[in-house]
């Protein structure tokens, strides 16, 4: 073996060797990055609120906004919204169900399919959440953790503003006393897709607290 060949030789027997050793050594684990900022503009109907307490409405917004994709919620507005009811029926229904009536039987449906189930189990499982419910295309209910005031939510700004003529956006009320309920609630109303298009609106109530100073903050618990 002349000197040319000893040192190929051994050049790439060192080769060798560092391959064997990496495959050897364990992977160092790779930090997970931070979550993703979120990539939509929470409108809130109250600007005057404080950074920080916008800064946690925020985030529960953006677990609303996961809930949105929830398979149920989503399979059963776009079903609705698909063949809406025509809206003087809407209406009638609206005005019958204001008046404490179950038109049809709707109300008590509405209340107990599978997509109310899913509501439950959702605000069930995350403390400080009232009640949750679906509507359609036209702001009609879709399903209800709880019976709501009204059947049709079209006329009401927890609709209107994340509807946003069909493109869609997240929205926080201000925080109002919710007679079906009976709770200082501020709702979180975000879009339900299904694909590219908008089929519904998921509109979630969330509990306050007061602080020492008497101030209605969204609660931390």
């Amino acid at each position: 073996m002349n000197d040319l060949t000893r040192h190929l030789f051994v050049r790439a027997a060192r080769a060798l060797l560092a391959l064997l050793f990496l495959a050897a050594t364990p992977v160092l684990a790779v930090a997970a990055p931070p979550p993703a900022v979120p990539a939509y503009v929470v409108d809130f109907e109250d600007q005057a609120l404080p950074a920080r307490q916008k800064e946690l409405l925020a985030r529960y917004a953006n677990q609303v906004v996961n809930w949105a994709s929830t398979d149920r919620l989503v399979r059963d507005a776009r079903q609705q919204s698909s063949a809406p009811l025509g809206r003087e029926r809407i209406r009638q229904i609206d005005a019958a169900w204001q008046r404490g009536e179950d038109p049809e039987g709707l109300a008590t449906r509405l209340g107990n399919n599978d997509c109310a189930s899913a509501l439950r189990a959702l605000i069930g499982s995350n403390h400080g959440f009232g009640e949750a419910f679906v509507t359609d295309s036209r702001g009609a209910i879709v399903c209800m953790s709880r019976r709501t005031s009204d059947y049709w939510q079209g006329d009401e700004a927890k609709w209107t503003r994340s509807w946003a003529g069909g493109t869609g956006a997240v929205f926080v009320s201000k925080v109002s006393h919710d007679d079906s309920t009976g709770l200082d609630l501020m709702h979180i109303s975000v879009p339900i897709r299904a694909g590219n298009g908008l089929v519904g609106v998921l509109t979630v109530g969330r509990l306050l607290a007061a602080d020492g100073r008497g101030v209605a903050v969204a609660s931390q618990r």
